[in-house]
């Protein structure tokens, strides 16, 4: 009764930390680039070399995540270094209070220190999350998770547009705000996660789920590679077709919206468990709505493709970090690997929207003809790897 008590508690307050600190997911990898063109004039090339930074320093910290926290608590507990974590985002986030706007360099420092704290963070919350729990009570809290997240980031991209017009950079100031708050949840937290007991956990992980981590774990990538070229350009593809600047980071929620329904969906039904027809269907939504996205010359198709766009990324990830975790035995190291499957297809995606600029420098926001070929064919290489997995798991 007491474990189970504990495992409770450890979910409220990890819930309620996420629900915090997810808000600096929304800003740094979603409403940066609204930002960045409003209140600093960055250009495409620019923003895509902004990140194209933010991918490198999170595909870097969640590799040696496991490792430094290791190292770490030695001295201190997993839950100081969370606090510490959090403590240096709400600093560098502060930064727009004391320097102009003409300051460019201050969204640098914001992205880059924001973007490799929280790829430490999240494995180590990720741990938190599921250590104890195993199979049906696994998606259960990853499920929660995933929603509470998944709203978060959503919800603040709707709180953005009230201050798009004038105030753009204070959303980076509440960031830091919002990551002061989450400090506070802290004690709710044991200062490290208990035992997962690993011989419980193999009654509840088939064979099976290690091929389909390998298929998840090429979709995974591929996703954010597609959001990592998508994110920075969607300000001037929304620009392309009249949308309003007050109305444009809600439209782009809406991809966020639908990836929370499919979370939903994911987490009441347990029969995507151990089926590969789940991650092909997640591609297919994925590459469908990319395509409609950068093809869009008016609002319907452009929801439509957003829409579809989130149902894929959604899926993808619910099945990613539930393989990922069940596999790896909720680990530090499990969530550090699936953290970097993530920033390694965020650096990737500005890299390929850097090399489409320099292929078609007058690209004006209604094309993006490129991006698509080159994007495209890494569909049909991820399309090709997953077969391989799928026919070896047969």
């Amino acid at each position: 009764m007491n474990h189970l008590r504990h495992n409770t508690t450890s979910l409220k307050a990890t819930l309620l930390l996420t629900g915090l600190a997810s808000t600096g997911t929304s800003v740094i990898w979603n409403g940066l680039p609204f930002v960045a063109k409003r209140d600093y004039g960055f250009s495409e090339s620019e923003t895509l070399s902004l990140y194209l930074l933010i991918g490198f320093v999170y595909l870097t910290g969640a590799l040696i995540s496991g490792r430094c926290t290791r190292l770490l608590q030695q001295y201190i507990s997993m839950r100081a270094i969370m606090g510490a974590l959090l403590l240096a985002v709400t600093f560098v986030c502060s930064l727009p209070l004391f320097f102009e706007e003409t300051s460019s360099w201050v969204i640098w420092s914001s992205g880059g220190v924001a973007g490799f704290c929280s790829s430490w963070l999240w494995p180590i919350v990720e741990s938190y999350l599921v250590v104890g729990r195993h199979g049906k009570e696994m998606r259960r809290a990853i499920g929660w998770w995933n929603l509470v997240w998944m709203c978060s980031v959503a919800s603040v991209m709707l709180a953005m547009a009230p201050f798009m017009d004038e105030h753009a950079s204070m959303i980076i100031v509440g960031l830091g705000v919002m990551n002061l708050f989450a400090i506070c949840v802290l004690p709710m937290f044991p200062k490290n996660p208990p035992a997962h007991e690993p011989s419980v956990a193999k009654e509840h992980v088939p064979e099976s789920y290690k091929s389909l981590l390998k298929g998840a774990r090429v979709l995974l990538p591929l996703s954010y590679v597609i959001n990592g070229v998508l994110s920075p350009l969607l300000p001037f593809v929304l620009t392309g077709i009249a949308i309003d600047i007050t109305w444009q980071t809600p439209v782009v929620a809406i991809w966020m919206v639908t990836r929370v329904l499919a979370t939903a969906v994911m987490w009441k039904t347990g029969g995507w468990h151990g089926k590969w027809s789940t991650l092909w269907l997640s591609l297919g939504a994925m590459a469908t709505g990319f395509v409609c996205i950068l093809a869009a010359s008016g609002l319907p198709i452009l929801i439509v493709g957003l829409t579809l766009f989130g149902i894929g990324l959604g899926v993808t990830y619910y099945a990613a970090l539930y393989y990922a975790m069940a596999v790896g035995s909720a680990q530090v190291d499990a969530g550090g690997k699936h953290e970097a499957f993530i920033g390694g297809g965020y650096m990737a995606g500005p890299v390929l929207g850097l090399l489409s600029l320099q292929l078609a420098p007058k690209v004006d926001g209604s094309g993006f003809d490129t991006t698509i070929y080159i994007v495209l064919a890494i569909f049909v290489i991820a399309t090709m790897a997953l077969t391989v997995f799928w026919r070896k798991a047969r």
